[in-house]
């Protein structure tokens, strides 16, 4: 494995668990009144352009972290509905 790809797979453990603190807060407070609802939205669509680009550049390391990241937008926005 080179250089070029520890860094992007650091870098992927490091986005996708940014996601993971806003997540549990909102589970346990069971309030998401301070999260915009753009946000989660506009980062599902940004993650689905990012799958695609994995696609065409036949990478699995963007397609991988991009889908998990479109996931934990989907499930943001679920929870803005619910709590928001």
């Amino acid at each position: 494995m080179d250089i070029w790809s520890i860094t992007g797979i650091s870098a992927s453990v490091l986005v996708v668990s940014s996601f993971l603190p806003q997540i549990i807060k909102s589970l346990k407070t069971k309030s998401t009144k301070d999260i915009s609802a753009g946000w989660p939205a506009l980062l599902f669509f940004a993650s689905i352009l990012w799958v695609l680009y994995g696609i065409h550049l036949n990478d699995i390391i963007i397609i991988s972290v991009n889908s998990v990241l479109a996931l934990f937008n989907v499930f943001m926005i679920i929870l803005k509905l619910k709590f928001g």
